[in-house]
């Protein structure tokens, strides 16, 4: 719920590239389009990652993803 995810990753459904924000994501990072959101981000799971990241704020809880999953910081 944090929408981390949704800048870090890439989603090709979307054409969304890894470091933008989806259109979609809201100020207070949830999806704008939730109802309506693609199969790839309702299959998303949170995992181990997102609870130890949960006390960044949110630019770091971006950068942290992206470093793990070798995202480029273009």
């Amino acid at each position: 719920m944090c929408g981390a995810c949704c800048v870090a990753y890439d989603i090709s459904t979307l054409k969304k590239p890894a470091g933008t924000p989806c259109k979609f994501l809201c100020k207070d990072g949830k999806c704008g389009n939730y109802e309506n959101r693609p199969q790839v981000c309702r299959s998303f799971k949170p995992d181990e990652i997102c609870v130890l990241i949960s006390t960044l704020d949110f630019n770091d809880k971006v950068k942290v993803i992206k470093k793990i999953y070798g995202i480029s910081e273009d």
